[in-house]
């Protein structure tokens, strides 16, 4: 990572919005952002135009991983088989064999460390992925956690390490696609990896989470927006300083959901990225195996992920019937149904609308501000893609304006 030139000016817009359900004014800066997610967004725009992506070499991030963990392992242990780990949008991700001794007995594990790049296309804590991880091992599916770093001097970024868990994003003969976009079963797969993926979600936002430390966490209030607000916020901000210039559709956006924010009845514990492509399966016996990319997780309402993962984006018309398959898994209604029948809670269909619009917001704002800039200022392995993933972003653009311009 190279310092060489000085930092760019952040694009302005007028600092007012509308408050829900009035013509009020009040100042951008009154809606606050969680102070973690504030946190991360600053460091980021300090390293703006100073830092920019080198590949790290295999050798240095074994050398990194030796002086992290020799700082946290009382006895001897050793690190084997470094090697780069595809996939994901976001996160550089290595796998490595760790031995070492845990409560005076000796394991062998493979491990996986997830580091940030100068910049990512949603930049979040990766404490706040470790604390929720760490909560939901043994209720869910999900890798276990290790450790997790918000220091840039200890592994070279923020990162995490998480255990690794064996299986596929895709089907064997699947095309490989982007960041999972795209992902299909097929009829057999879909038929068993699809009620695991609706129980899974179902559980997520019934889990009680209430007992539970989690300290990068900010937690809203039953019965206001406190939640949507602080998410609203952050995206308005990554907007604001990532885009090259101002977008109509964009704007439109931001004030029809400020103009609608729905109170949370319940607060869940929402993963932020529910969709195909973010799980891992075995393919011989059909069960998924691991809940991945957590990155975007805080709690708030449930009816975001099951937008999310309802999103056309995400899903397939069947080549025979012509029925729509949410996350190319299952149909709306399946949906709905067995999530009620599992989770105890209600599904609402303009909420659910709601955050189809928040949803569709923030991939705008992450695929044609977020992503392009990063790609721009050279502060990200995935340059390509995420200038790419662009044209995700008009498509998103275009649906937007379909569903904002109703009202």
């Amino acid at each position: 990572m190279t310092p060489t030139r000085s930092r760019p000016r952040v694009r302005r817009e007028p600092d007012t919005m509308t408050t829900s359900g009035g013509f009020e004014r009040t100042p951008r800066s009154a809606v606050r952002v969680e102070p973690t997610i504030d946190d991360t967004l600053r460091r980021k725009m300090e390293r703006r135009g100073t830092v920019f992506h080198e590949q790290p070499r295999l050798d240095a991030v074994q050398d990194n991983l030796s002086q992290f963990l020799s700082g946290r392992l009382g006895g001897q242990f050793r690190i084997d088989n470094v090697a780069r780990l595809a996939g994901g949008a976001s996160k550089e991700q290595f796998v490595f064999d760790l031995d070492w001794e845990l409560d005076g007995q000796p394991r062998h594990d493979r491990m996986v460390l997830r580091m940030d790049p100068p910049a990512s296309m949603v930049e979040t804590p990766r404490l706040r992925e470790f604390e929720v991880l760490r909560m939901l091992d043994g209720a869910l599916p999900v890798p276990p956690v290790f450790w997790a770093t918000e220091e840039s001097g200890e592994l070279g970024a923020p990162s995490m390490i998480c255990g690794y868990v064996s299986g596929s994003a895709s089907a064997r003969d699947a095309v490989k696609t982007a960041s999972g976009l795209g992902t299909t079963y097929g009829p057999r797969l879909r038929s068993v990896l699809g009620p695991q993926f609706v129980r899974h979600l179902a559980e997520l936002h019934r889990f009680d989470w209430t007992a539970h430390r989690l300290e990068s966490f900010e937690r809203p209030r039953v019965g206001t927006t406190d939640a949507v607000d602080w998410r609203l916020a952050a995206w308005d901000r990554a907007w604001q300083e990532d885009s090259f210039e101002a977008h109509p559709v964009i704007a439109l956006t931001r004030q029809w959901l400020w103009d609608r924010r729905p109170v949370v009845d319940h607060v869940s514990v929402v993963h932020g990225d529910y969709r195909n492509g973010n799980f891992l399966f075995d393919e011989e016996s059909g069960t998924i195996t691991a809940l991945l990319d957590w990155e975007l997780t805080y709690l708030g309402d449930r009816h975001h992920d099951l937008a999310y993962a309802m999103m056309e984006g995400w899903g397939e018309h069947d080549s025979e019937t012509g029925e729509f398959y949410c996350s190319a898994l299952v149909t709306r209604s399946d949906m709905i149904a067995e999530y009620e029948k599992v989770s105890g809670l209600p599904v609402d269909l303009e909420r659910l609308e709601y955050y189809t619009v928040v949803n569709m917001y923030w991939a705008a704002v992450a695929l044609i501000g977020t992503g392009p800039r990063n790609a721009v200022e050279r502060m990200t392995h995935l340059d390509a893609m995420q200038t790419f993933l662009g044209g995700l972003g008009a498509f998103y653009l275009d649906q937007l304006l379909t569903i904002v311009g109703k009202y």
